[in-house]
């Protein structure tokens, strides 16, 4: 477990001393949440409850990947293309401990521009509408529970990717793979109805369904060995 830590570590301090990369992310996530204020005001209606839940449930997962697939390709992709992780692999972590770190490293500052940008979206919403806009308790838990075990899972998916493949592999499936995730969540929103409310069981469900993905995208990690990332580096 030190070794994870030690490895997490290593990456928020390499993406945070990153100033291109952290200001490209921060600008996405002012972008997005200054941008759905207004959105959230169009879907509030007499109901602002309803508005708040629907846009914060897909918002969070969808600017949470999107930071996500922005700082992993420093943490996986650019390693390999820079050789560097060569010295981690010729430590004595074994790979599914690096990957985890990795991971951890990624998902603690997405996660927190995550939730600036969505209460940004939220006090933009709330100024524009003269109103102070809370969202509902299974909202609040799914932003708790829900939305850093998925951005996990993307991160995990993509870490997992990178690691395994060539790069001239990575930037096509990457890609597939981001857009994908993005379009289930808006399908399922599509699903859910233009106007939802999801209750505690509901949200219940959908921490079961996204731990689900954690323990699959976790045993995935059983593919990866170091020679075969080795024999992947340009």
């Amino acid at each position: 477990m030190n070794g994870i830590l030690v490895i997490a570590k290593k990456e928020i301090r390499q993406l945070t001393h990153n100033t291109q990369l952290m200001v490209s992310a921060l600008i996405m996530a002012f972008i997005f949440g200054a941008i759905s204020g207004p959105a959230l005001i169009a879907t509030g209606g007499t109901g602002a409850g309803v508005g708040i839940d629907s846009l914060v449930f897909t918002f969070a997962l969808m600017i949470g990947l999107l930071i996500g697939y922005i700082l992993s390709g420093q943490t996986f992709l650019r390693e390999k293309q820079e050789g560097t992780i060569e010295t981690l692999l010729a430590g004595p972590l074994p790979i599914k401990d690096i990957w985890l770190g990795k991971v951890i490293g990624v998902l603690i500052p997405a996660y927190i521009l995550t939730l600036a940008s969505t209460a940004l979206m939220i006090i933009i919403a709330g100024s524009l509408r003269g109103d102070i806009l809370i969202p509902s308790g299974p909202i609040i838990l799914h932003l708790v529970t829900v939305v850093p075990a998925f951005i996990a899972c993307g991160v995990g998916v993509l870490g997992f990717i990178q690691l395994l493949l060539g790069m001239r592999e990575n930037q096509i499936i990457n890609v597939g793979v981001i857009f994908g995730l993005i379009f289930l969540i808006s399908f399922s929103r599509e699903l859910l109805g233009p106007g939802f409310t999801i209750s505690w069981a509901g949200e219940g469900l959908i921490l079961v369904i996204t731990g689900g993905l954690l323990l699959a995208v976790n045993a995935m990690t059983r593919f990866l060995n170091k020679e075969r990332i080795v024999r992947s580096i340009p």
